[in-house]
Protein backbone atom coordinates (compact mmCIF):
# COMPACT_ATOMS: atom_id res chain seq x y z
CA UNK A 1 0.00 0.00 0.00
CA UNK A 2 1.58 3.36 -1.01
CA UNK A 3 2.73 5.59 1.82
CA UNK A 4 2.60 9.37 2.10
CA UNK A 5 6.01 9.74 0.50
CA UNK A 6 4.92 7.86 -2.59
CA UNK A 7 4.04 9.84 -5.70
CA UNK A 8 0.94 7.70 -6.15
CA UNK A 9 -0.40 8.27 -2.64
CA UNK A 10 -3.71 10.17 -2.66
CA UNK A 11 -5.64 10.67 0.60
CA UNK A 12 -8.88 11.27 -1.28
CA UNK A 13 -8.70 7.87 -2.98
CA UNK A 14 -7.32 6.04 0.02
CA UNK A 15 -9.30 2.85 0.66
CA UNK A 16 -9.15 1.17 4.04
CA UNK A 17 -9.84 -2.47 4.77
CA UNK A 18 -9.07 -4.15 8.10
CA UNK A 19 -6.45 -1.66 9.17
CA UNK A 20 -7.09 2.07 9.12
CA UNK A 21 -4.37 4.62 8.89
CA UNK A 22 -4.57 8.06 10.36
CA UNK A 23 -3.28 10.66 7.94
CA UNK A 24 -2.25 13.81 9.70
CA UNK A 25 -2.17 17.24 8.04
CA UNK A 26 1.56 17.04 7.37
CA UNK A 27 1.28 13.74 5.51
CA UNK A 28 2.48 11.40 8.29
CA UNK A 29 0.74 8.01 8.61
CA UNK A 30 0.22 6.09 11.84
CA UNK A 31 -1.50 2.73 12.17
CA UNK A 32 -4.46 2.88 14.48
CA UNK A 33 -6.53 -0.29 14.02
CA UNK A 34 -10.09 -0.61 12.77
CA UNK A 35 -12.37 2.32 13.45
CA UNK A 36 -13.11 5.81 12.23
CA UNK A 37 -10.37 7.75 10.53
CA UNK A 38 -10.04 11.46 11.28
CA UNK A 39 -7.46 13.77 9.79
CA UNK A 40 -7.96 17.36 10.92
CA UNK A 41 -11.66 16.46 11.10
CA UNK A 42 -11.62 14.93 7.61
CA UNK A 43 -13.19 11.45 7.48
CA UNK A 44 -12.60 8.84 4.78
CA UNK A 45 -15.24 6.16 4.37
CA UNK A 46 -14.03 2.75 3.21
CA UNK A 47 -17.48 1.89 1.90
CA UNK A 48 -17.86 4.56 -0.77
CA UNK A 49 -14.73 6.69 -0.49
CA UNK A 50 -16.83 9.79 0.20
CA UNK A 51 -14.98 12.46 2.13
CA UNK A 52 -16.39 15.01 4.52
CA UNK A 53 -14.82 18.14 5.88
CA UNK A 54 -15.25 21.01 8.29
CA UNK A 55 -16.95 24.10 6.87
CA UNK A 56 -18.76 27.17 8.13
CA UNK A 57 -22.35 27.30 6.90
CA UNK A 58 -25.19 29.79 7.17
CA UNK A 59 -27.85 28.08 9.25
CA UNK A 60 -31.45 28.19 8.06
CA UNK A 61 -33.61 30.93 9.49
CA UNK A 62 -35.57 29.95 12.59
CA UNK A 63 -38.24 32.51 11.70
CA UNK A 64 -40.85 32.42 8.97
CA UNK A 65 -38.83 34.43 6.46
CA UNK A 66 -35.75 32.67 5.05
CA UNK A 67 -32.42 34.48 5.06
CA UNK A 68 -31.68 36.45 1.91
CA UNK A 69 -30.04 39.68 0.78
CA UNK A 70 -33.14 41.56 1.94
CA UNK A 71 -33.25 39.60 5.21
CA UNK A 72 -29.55 38.90 5.82
CA UNK A 73 -28.41 36.31 8.31
CA UNK A 74 -26.87 37.61 11.55
CA UNK A 75 -23.37 36.52 12.49
CA UNK A 76 -24.93 34.09 14.99
CA UNK A 77 -26.19 32.07 12.00
CA UNK A 78 -22.61 31.15 11.09
CA UNK A 79 -22.07 27.62 12.38
CA UNK A 80 -19.08 25.29 12.03
CA UNK A 81 -20.19 21.89 10.74
CA UNK A 82 -17.96 18.82 10.62
CA UNK A 83 -19.74 16.59 8.13
CA UNK A 84 -19.97 18.69 4.97
CA UNK A 85 -19.25 16.78 1.73
CA UNK A 86 -16.02 17.63 -0.04
CA UNK A 87 -16.81 19.00 -3.54
CA UNK A 88 -16.71 16.50 -6.39
CA UNK A 89 -14.42 17.41 -9.26
CA UNK A 90 -15.51 17.85 -12.86
CA UNK A 91 -13.32 18.26 -15.97
CA UNK A 92 -11.29 21.46 -15.83
CA UNK A 93 -11.52 21.71 -12.05
CA UNK A 94 -8.98 21.48 -9.23
CA UNK A 95 -9.51 20.52 -5.58
CA UNK A 96 -7.54 22.69 -3.16
CA UNK A 97 -6.85 22.11 0.51
CA UNK A 98 -7.52 25.55 1.97
CA UNK A 99 -4.97 27.11 4.31
CA UNK A 100 -6.55 30.57 4.55
CA UNK A 101 -9.65 32.43 3.38
CA UNK A 102 -10.90 35.98 3.87
CA UNK A 103 -13.85 37.55 5.64
CA UNK A 104 -15.43 40.45 3.77
CA UNK A 105 -17.49 43.25 5.28
CA UNK A 106 -21.25 42.88 4.64
CA UNK A 107 -20.78 39.52 2.90
CA UNK A 108 -23.96 38.15 4.47
CA UNK A 109 -25.91 40.89 2.69
CA UNK A 110 -24.79 39.67 -0.75
CA UNK A 111 -27.43 37.75 -2.76
CA UNK A 112 -24.74 35.25 -3.76
CA UNK A 113 -24.39 34.09 -0.15
CA UNK A 114 -27.80 32.43 -0.39
CA UNK A 115 -27.61 30.98 -3.90
CA UNK A 116 -25.13 28.21 -3.15
CA UNK A 117 -26.63 24.86 -2.24
CA UNK A 118 -24.45 24.44 0.86
CA UNK A 119 -24.57 28.14 1.81
CA UNK A 120 -20.88 28.28 2.70
CA UNK A 121 -19.52 31.87 2.57
CA UNK A 122 -16.19 32.88 1.09
CA UNK A 123 -14.84 33.70 -2.37
CA UNK A 124 -11.07 33.52 -2.15
CA UNK A 125 -8.42 31.26 -0.66
CA UNK A 126 -4.78 30.30 -0.53
CA UNK A 127 -3.86 26.66 -0.25
CA UNK A 128 -2.33 23.53 -1.74
CA UNK A 129 -3.55 21.60 -4.75
CA UNK A 130 -4.91 18.30 -3.45
CA UNK A 131 -6.27 16.72 -6.62
CA UNK A 132 -6.69 17.54 -10.30
CA UNK A 133 -9.37 16.10 -12.54
CA UNK A 134 -7.11 15.93 -15.56
CA UNK A 135 -3.56 16.84 -16.49
CA UNK A 136 -3.18 20.60 -16.83
CA UNK A 137 -1.23 23.59 -15.56
CA UNK A 138 -1.37 22.56 -11.91
CA UNK A 139 -0.34 19.46 -10.02
CA UNK A 140 -0.77 18.17 -6.46
CA UNK A 141 1.26 20.09 -3.84
CA UNK A 142 1.35 23.31 -5.86
CA UNK A 143 0.88 26.33 -3.60
CA UNK A 144 -1.90 28.42 -5.12
CA UNK A 145 -4.38 31.23 -4.56
CA UNK A 146 -7.60 32.26 -6.28
CA UNK A 147 -10.87 34.09 -6.30
CA UNK A 148 -13.68 31.68 -7.17
CA UNK A 149 -16.85 32.53 -9.05
CA UNK A 150 -19.54 34.26 -7.00
CA UNK A 151 -21.92 31.62 -8.40
CA UNK A 152 -19.97 28.99 -6.46
CA UNK A 153 -18.21 30.57 -3.48
CA UNK A 154 -17.82 28.23 -0.51
CA UNK A 155 -14.22 28.85 0.58
CA UNK A 156 -14.85 28.94 4.35
CA UNK A 157 -14.05 25.24 4.36
CA UNK A 158 -11.17 22.79 4.52
CA UNK A 159 -11.46 22.10 0.79
CA UNK A 160 -12.52 24.25 -2.15
CA UNK A 161 -13.23 23.37 -5.74
CA UNK A 162 -11.94 25.84 -8.32
CA UNK A 163 -11.87 26.10 -12.10
CA UNK A 164 -8.33 25.78 -13.39
CA UNK A 165 -8.51 29.14 -15.16
CA UNK A 166 -9.36 30.85 -11.84
CA UNK A 167 -6.18 29.57 -10.21
CA UNK A 168 -2.62 30.95 -10.00
CA UNK A 169 0.54 30.08 -8.12
CA UNK A 170 0.72 31.96 -4.83
CA UNK A 171 3.44 34.62 -4.56
CA UNK A 172 6.45 32.89 -3.03
CA UNK A 173 7.23 35.73 -0.63
CA UNK A 174 3.78 35.79 1.00
CA UNK A 175 2.43 33.62 3.81
CA UNK A 176 -0.91 31.84 3.43
CA UNK A 177 -2.64 34.62 5.36
CA UNK A 178 -0.94 37.41 3.40
CA UNK A 179 -1.56 35.74 0.07
CA UNK A 180 -5.29 35.30 0.57
CA UNK A 181 -5.78 39.04 1.14
CA UNK A 182 -4.94 39.62 -2.52
CA UNK A 183 -7.38 37.94 -4.97
CA UNK A 184 -10.77 39.62 -4.50
CA UNK A 185 -9.50 43.14 -3.85
CA UNK A 186 -6.49 43.24 -6.16
CA UNK A 187 -8.46 41.71 -9.04
CA UNK A 188 -11.12 44.39 -8.58
CA UNK A 189 -8.42 47.07 -8.80
CA UNK A 190 -6.74 45.41 -11.79
CA UNK A 191 -9.96 45.10 -13.75
CA UNK A 192 -11.06 48.65 -12.94
CA UNK A 193 -7.79 50.07 -14.26
CA UNK A 194 -6.66 47.78 -17.04
CA UNK A 195 -9.97 46.41 -18.32
CA UNK A 196 -12.72 48.96 -17.68
CA UNK A 197 -10.65 52.16 -17.86
CA UNK A 198 -8.42 50.80 -20.63
CA UNK A 199 -5.09 51.71 -19.03
CA UNK A 200 -2.27 49.68 -20.66
CA UNK A 201 -1.01 46.93 -18.37
CA UNK A 202 2.37 47.78 -16.84
CA UNK A 203 5.51 45.80 -17.56
CA UNK A 204 6.70 44.63 -14.16
CA UNK A 205 10.00 43.53 -15.73
CA UNK A 206 10.75 47.09 -16.87
CA UNK A 207 13.56 48.86 -15.06
CA UNK A 208 11.60 52.08 -14.60
CA UNK A 209 8.01 53.30 -14.55
CA UNK A 210 6.93 55.18 -17.67
CA UNK A 211 4.69 58.21 -17.15
CA UNK A 212 1.61 58.27 -19.36
CA UNK A 213 0.64 61.84 -18.50
CA UNK A 214 -2.88 60.66 -17.66
CA UNK A 215 -4.55 61.61 -14.38
CA UNK A 216 -6.56 59.44 -11.99
CA UNK A 217 -8.77 60.26 -9.01
CA UNK A 218 -9.50 57.39 -6.61
CA UNK A 219 -12.21 57.55 -3.93
CA UNK A 220 -11.96 55.21 -0.96
CA UNK A 221 -8.26 55.22 -1.71
CA UNK A 222 -7.14 53.90 1.68
CA UNK A 223 -9.58 50.98 1.62
CA UNK A 224 -9.08 47.35 0.68
CA UNK A 225 -9.63 47.94 -3.06
CA UNK A 226 -8.51 51.56 -3.23
CA UNK A 227 -5.05 50.82 -1.84
CA UNK A 228 -4.42 48.39 -4.70
CA UNK A 229 -5.75 50.87 -7.28
CA UNK A 230 -3.29 53.49 -6.04
CA UNK A 231 -0.31 51.13 -6.14
CA UNK A 232 -1.09 49.68 -9.57
CA UNK A 233 -1.93 53.05 -11.09
CA UNK A 234 1.31 54.63 -9.90
CA UNK A 235 3.33 51.78 -11.39
CA UNK A 236 1.33 52.09 -14.62
CA UNK A 237 2.50 55.70 -14.91
CA UNK A 238 -0.62 57.63 -13.92
CA UNK A 239 -0.66 60.80 -11.84
CA UNK A 240 -2.73 59.70 -8.86
CA UNK A 241 -4.84 61.89 -6.60
CA UNK A 242 -6.17 59.90 -3.65
CA UNK A 243 -9.45 61.04 -2.07
CA UNK A 244 -10.00 60.09 1.54
CA UNK A 245 -12.30 60.85 4.45
CA UNK A 246 -9.35 62.11 6.51
CA UNK A 247 -5.98 63.36 5.33
CA UNK A 248 -4.82 63.50 8.94
CA UNK A 249 -5.28 59.75 9.27
CA UNK A 250 -4.46 58.62 5.73
CA UNK A 251 -2.08 61.11 4.09
CA UNK A 252 1.18 59.43 5.10
CA UNK A 253 -0.17 55.98 4.30
CA UNK A 254 -1.41 56.92 0.83
CA UNK A 255 1.80 58.72 -0.05
CA UNK A 256 3.72 55.61 1.01
CA UNK A 257 1.73 53.77 -1.67
CA UNK A 258 2.85 56.32 -4.23
CA UNK A 259 -0.09 58.76 -4.37
CA UNK A 260 1.03 62.12 -5.73
CA UNK A 261 -1.62 64.08 -3.86
CA UNK A 262 -4.14 63.34 -1.10
CA UNK A 263 -7.40 65.27 -0.67
CA UNK A 264 -10.45 64.96 1.55
CA UNK A 265 -13.92 64.37 0.14
CA UNK A 266 -15.01 67.80 1.35
CA UNK A 267 -12.37 69.32 -0.92
CA UNK A 268 -13.61 67.64 -4.10
CA UNK A 269 -16.14 70.39 -4.78
CA UNK A 270 -13.34 72.96 -5.04
CA UNK A 271 -10.86 70.86 -7.03
CA UNK A 272 -10.15 72.97 -10.14
CA UNK A 273 -9.09 70.31 -12.58
CA UNK A 274 -10.44 67.41 -14.58
CA UNK A 275 -9.28 63.81 -14.48
CA UNK A 276 -8.93 61.39 -17.36
CA UNK A 277 -10.11 58.59 -15.08
CA UNK A 278 -12.10 58.50 -11.86
CA UNK A 279 -12.44 55.19 -10.02
CA UNK A 280 -14.98 55.18 -7.21
CA UNK A 281 -15.15 52.57 -4.46
CA UNK A 282 -17.54 54.27 -2.03
CA UNK A 283 -20.55 55.60 -3.97
CA UNK A 284 -22.76 58.31 -2.49
CA UNK A 285 -21.73 61.95 -2.60
CA UNK A 286 -18.14 61.35 -3.84
CA UNK A 287 -19.51 59.45 -6.85
CA UNK A 288 -22.05 62.20 -7.56
CA UNK A 289 -19.25 64.79 -7.45
CA UNK A 290 -17.11 62.66 -9.75
CA UNK A 291 -19.24 63.59 -12.77
CA UNK A 292 -17.93 67.15 -12.46
CA UNK A 293 -14.35 65.98 -12.10
CA UNK A 294 -14.02 63.56 -15.03
CA UNK A 295 -13.19 64.93 -18.48
CA UNK A 296 -16.02 64.98 -21.02
CA UNK A 297 -14.54 61.95 -22.79
CA UNK A 298 -12.98 60.31 -19.75
CA UNK A 299 -13.79 57.15 -17.79
CA UNK A 300 -15.85 57.00 -14.60
CA UNK A 301 -15.75 53.55 -13.02
CA UNK A 302 -17.56 52.46 -9.86
CA UNK A 303 -17.36 49.21 -7.92
CA UNK A 304 -19.76 50.32 -5.18
CA UNK A 305 -22.63 47.83 -5.23
CA UNK A 306 -25.25 50.39 -4.21
CA UNK A 307 -24.35 52.45 -7.31
CA UNK A 308 -25.05 49.78 -9.92
CA UNK A 309 -27.35 52.05 -11.98
CA UNK A 310 -25.47 55.35 -11.64
CA UNK A 311 -24.45 55.38 -15.32
CA UNK A 312 -28.01 55.35 -16.68
CA UNK A 313 -28.54 59.10 -16.38
CA UNK A 314 -25.34 61.08 -17.06
CA UNK A 315 -25.49 64.84 -16.48
CA UNK A 316 -25.71 67.18 -19.46
CA UNK A 317 -22.37 67.43 -21.23
CA UNK A 318 -21.16 64.09 -19.86
CA UNK A 319 -22.92 61.84 -22.37
CA UNK A 320 -19.58 60.75 -23.84
CA UNK A 321 -18.04 59.75 -20.53
CA UNK A 322 -17.44 56.01 -20.32
CA UNK A 323 -19.44 55.39 -17.14
CA UNK A 324 -19.37 51.81 -15.87
CA UNK A 325 -20.39 49.84 -12.82
CA UNK A 326 -18.89 46.36 -12.80
CA UNK A 327 -18.51 43.31 -10.59
CA UNK A 328 -15.12 41.64 -10.41
CA UNK A 329 -14.63 38.32 -12.21
CA UNK A 330 -12.16 35.54 -11.33
CA UNK A 331 -8.99 35.43 -13.42
CA UNK A 332 -6.03 33.16 -12.82
CA UNK A 333 -4.13 34.93 -15.61
CA UNK A 334 -4.45 38.31 -13.92
CA UNK A 335 -3.57 36.80 -10.53
CA UNK A 336 -0.41 35.42 -12.11
CA UNK A 337 0.58 38.94 -13.17
CA UNK A 338 -0.25 40.27 -9.72
CA UNK A 339 1.92 37.53 -8.20
CA UNK A 340 4.90 38.89 -10.12
CA UNK A 341 4.18 42.43 -8.89
CA UNK A 342 3.91 41.15 -5.32
CA UNK A 343 7.10 39.07 -5.54
CA UNK A 344 8.98 42.09 -6.92
CA UNK A 345 7.43 44.19 -4.12
CA UNK A 346 5.92 46.74 -6.47
CA UNK A 347 2.62 46.02 -4.73
CA UNK A 348 2.09 45.07 -1.10
CA UNK A 349 -0.88 43.42 0.62
CA UNK A 350 -2.43 44.34 3.95
CA UNK A 351 -3.40 41.82 6.61
CA UNK A 352 -5.35 43.14 9.59
CA UNK A 353 -6.05 40.12 11.78
CA UNK A 354 -6.35 36.34 11.69
CA UNK A 355 -8.89 33.99 13.27
CA UNK A 356 -9.36 30.22 13.26
CA UNK A 357 -12.17 28.62 11.27
CA UNK A 358 -14.20 27.94 14.41
CA UNK A 359 -13.99 31.67 15.18
CA UNK A 360 -15.83 32.68 11.99
CA UNK A 361 -18.60 34.44 13.89
CA UNK A 362 -16.12 36.63 15.76
CA UNK A 363 -14.13 37.24 12.56
CA UNK A 364 -17.22 38.43 10.69
CA UNK A 365 -18.14 40.77 13.52
CA UNK A 366 -14.60 42.17 13.51
CA UNK A 367 -14.66 42.73 9.75
CA UNK A 368 -17.93 44.64 10.10
CA UNK A 369 -16.79 46.73 13.05
CA UNK A 370 -14.39 49.61 13.32
CA UNK A 371 -10.89 48.25 12.75
CA UNK A 372 -7.69 49.81 14.03
CA UNK A 373 -5.51 47.99 11.51
CA UNK A 374 -5.57 48.30 7.73
CA UNK A 375 -6.27 45.27 5.60
CA UNK A 376 -8.34 42.11 5.53
CA UNK A 377 -9.60 39.79 8.22
CA UNK A 378 -8.48 36.23 7.52
CA UNK A 379 -9.59 32.76 8.64
CA UNK A 380 -6.67 30.33 9.01
CA UNK A 381 -7.16 26.59 8.74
Amino acid sequence: MPGPDSNSWDPLNFVTQTVFERVDWMGVSKKMGAGKIRSREMILSDANQNVIMRAVRIQSSKGQEPYSASNPAPSSALVLERDVPVPELKPGQVLVRVHATTVTRDELTWPESYHHELRIPGYDFSGVVEKVCEEGRFKPRDEVYAMVSTKRGSTWAEYAMVEEDELALKPKNLSWAEGVTVPLNALTAWQALFVQAGVPEPDFDAAAKVSTGRTLLVTGSSGAVGSYIVQLAVFAGLQVVAASSSTERNDAFLRSLGAHEVVEYDELSIVKRSFDIVIDTVGGKPLAQAWDLVTDAGSLISVDSSSFNFAKTPPAGKEHVKAVFFIVEPSGKQLGKLAKALEMEYVRPFLAETFLLDEAKEAYERANGRMDKRGKVVLKL
